[in-house]
């Protein structure tokens, strides 16, 4: 079978999905939905590497899926066959015929079987009516996708920071990821969302999943893996070999900034923001220029919007504290510098500057104690024992 992954053309069956695959049976383009429709019967060819496999010794066929919401589909839909279908050695019964004559003994049947990796087990418990403890399965990459994007359809923009990456307690940082995405164009009028393809790195620390949104628009996501909790990272517009290019756009903007080329970085920042919206290296970006051109008001707010996007980015937070500690705002400015402590330990920079808006603050009980750790613990840290030496 052929993939059609890179094309756009529509399924030659249902009209209406992504044609992804060449069926041999049919000789015509299909979506993934409706070639499990055909393929479930197991009498596609052998030479079609998406037809069933079926070992003599297992029970359920293996079915080559290209995303987990397919393979979920293909089992399932399997399985609503399977429960009716006589079984030689049970006397000729079908396992939903067996549960009614003796559950004990379907159990105890069903118990030797070897099942795919996966595999919707509670679903075929479900369907057979048997009561057996309930756990529930760690949610995959495409699962987490679907959830965020049914929170989207139902326009509950503020559940959304719950599926990435995020956990800053911060109203203000939480209220500012919904805003981000209400603004994005192809999640304004999201009715419908398919799966494409999804895939695991090496390590499986990682997943793509690759989406179609309203039967026109390629999408993809970038998720991690937290302990086994998978969150999303990112949303990049188009399909996923933007991912891999992104590093280039980056490289290209700082080497702008950094040759004072003010026009050709907003340009390219600009441009970035239409592949990768939720970036939040580009909206670091983009505080940077402002800082350049001296629009210090829009540089706090799109550092902000960089927090807001990845929590975990650190530089936005020195950079933020900064402006505050400028502009004496002293207590925003130790909020900042404070987080970023919090989350690196190690950044004594962090640490100094904290200690410096204490100062300002007139807390140099405070400031002198922090210097005072930092000296102990680091005497080769020199703006600690400069500190020490000029306010001690």
């Amino acid at each position: 079978m052929l993939s059609l992954k890179t094309r756009k053309d529509r399924c030659k069956k249902c009209k209406k999905e992504r044609a992804l695959r060449l069926c041999p049976l049919t000789d015509k383009g299909l979506c993934w939905k409706c070639c499990n429709a055909i393929r479930v019967n197991m009498k596609c060819p052998e030479s079609c590497p998406y037809a069933g496999k079926i070992d003599s010794n297992d029970t359920f066929p293996t079915f080559r899926s290209d995303n987990n919401s397919e393979y979920k589909q293909i089992n399932q839909s399997y399985i609503d066959i399977w429960i009716n279908k006589p079984i030689a050695d049970w006397e000729g019964l079908s396992p939903a015929q067996l549960r009614e004559k003796d559950k004990a003994a379907l159990l105890k049947e069903l118990s030797k079987y070897q099942y795919p990796g996966n595999f919707p087990v509670a679903y075929l418990m479900s369907r057979l009516n048997l009561d057996t403890e309930q756990i529930e399965a760690p949610k995959s990459p495409d699962d987490v996708v679907s959830l965020y994007l049914d929170e989207i359809i139902a326009f509950d923009f503020d559940k959304l920071n719950s599926h990435t990456m995020n956990r800053l307690e911060h109203d203000e940082i939480q209220s500012r990821y919904a805003k981000i995405m209400k603004k994005n164009p192809y999640f304004k009028k999201l009715k419908q969302y398919s799966f494409i393809h999804s895939g695991l790195a090496e390590d499986a620390s990682q997943a793509i999943v690759f989406v179609e949104l309203n039967l026109n628009q390629e999408y993809t996501f970038i998720l991690r893996n937290d302990d086994n909790i998978w969150n999303i990272r990112q949303g990049i517009v188009g399909n996923p070999s933007l991912y891999f290019k992104q590093n280039e756009t980056y490289a290209i903007i700082a080497n702008h900034l950094s040759e004072n080329k003010l026009e050709d970085a907003y340009y390219e920042i600009s441009e970035g923001l239409r592949s990768y919206p939720d970036s939040a290296d580009l909206y670091y970006y983009r505080a940077l220029y402002w800082g350049l051109v001296n629009e210090k008001e829009k540089a706090k707010q799109d550092l902000l919007n960089s927090i807001a996007l990845e929590n975990s980015f650190a530089s936005p937070y020195m950079n933020l504290g900064l402006l505050y500690l400028i502009d004496k705002d002293y207590d925003k400015a130790l909020l900042w510098f404070n987080e970023l402590s919090k989350m690196e330990p190690d950044n004594l920079d962090a640490q100094n500057n904290l200690a410096i808006a204490h100062l300002a603050k007139e807390n140099k009980d405070e400031a002198m104690k922090i210097w005072r750790d930092l000296n102990d613990k680091h005497p080769a840290y020199q703006p600690a024992k400069q500190n020490l030496e000029l306010y001690g």
